[in-house]
């Protein structure tokens, strides 16, 4: 493999973001080619915070990733190194200071401290999650991510929710309203790589995206697709429910990059 590097153009877009958030870190080559190299495969590797993000080719002189902030990332301006052959370019993104929200609720007991077995189930099912997210297939999402449902948003990423002033936990997701059996959407093509039933999340469907990206659909009434399915953006994959640890019918729908917990919501602002 060889290359022929004429200009090496980098773009962040959004310049800057809050912990949580994603951002795009797009690459122009003006023509560059990687011989042999085929759309939508991996062409270069950015350093970002310690990790190596893979940068996909989406057209011949266009490589692209999408990249995480985890929620707990210290404010700053922070480098993104980009290596081309010998050459090593570099860029920037700033992490602005954010403050979440925090709830105070008061829950039955049971909602709130678990019970040996129930605790030793949820550990189990973390433990098959987390072997989940490090999976990395090749980019299938097409054009930009787009909300599963378009109705209110009852609790956003990252508030802090004191539980009996007894327990805190931080929401990883978004809570969409909506009544039992309302169709939910696809937020971007992909594979279904879970369709099961899970102490937290009741009824949970989780969709493979490609380049580390997975998003998750908790609470549903039914499913509408089935594992190995392949689906497109938009089309119906199930339907709002209170299945799990939920307190009234709605989705709870959370995305995985790259094995850390982002805003959905970041996501579907992204002009892909």
């Amino acid at each position: 493999m060889s290359h022929a590097a004429y200009a090496f153009k980098i773009q962040v877009t959004p310049k800057e973001v809050i912990p949580g958030d994603v951002f795009i870190l797009k690459v122009e080559t003006d023509g560059a080619k990687t011989v042999e190299a085929e759309p939508r495969t991996v062409r270069y590797v950015a350093e970002f915070l310690g990790s190596k993000i893979n940068l996909y080719q989406v057209k011949e002189d266009h490589l692209l990733a999408i990249v995480p902030v985890d929620i707990d990332q210290k404010p700053g301006k922070y480098q993104i190194h980009i290596s081309d052959g010998e050459k090593r370019h570099k860029t920037e993104v700033v992490v602005r200071r954010h403050k979440f929200k925090t709830i105070k609720l008061t829950l039955p007991e049971a909602k709130v401290i678990l019970s040996t077995e129930d605790q030793e189930r949820a550990n189990r099912e973390a433990d098959m999650l987390d072997k989940i997210w490090p999976e990395m297939t090749p980019l299938v999402w097409n054009g930009r991510f787009s909300a599963p449902l378009a109705t209110e948003v009852s609790t956003g990423f990252g508030v802090r929710r004191v539980m009996n002033e007894k327990k805190t936990s931080v929401h990883r997701g978004m809570d969409f309203r909506g009544e039992t059996g309302t169709p939910v959407k696809a937020i971007n093509s992909g594979t279904v790589v879970l369709t099961g039933d899970l102490f937290f999340g009741g009824n949970t469907l989780i969709i493979d995206h490609g380049m580390g990206l997975y998003s998750v659909y908790m609470h549903l009434s039914k499913f509408n697709v089935s594992y190995g399915e392949r689906v497109s953006r938009e089309q119906v994959i199930g339907f709002v429910g209170s299945t799990g640890r939920a307190t009234g019918p709605h989705l709870h729908m959370g995305v995985k990059l790259l094995g850390v917990s982002v805003n959905p919501e970041s996501l579907f602002k992204l002009e892909l």
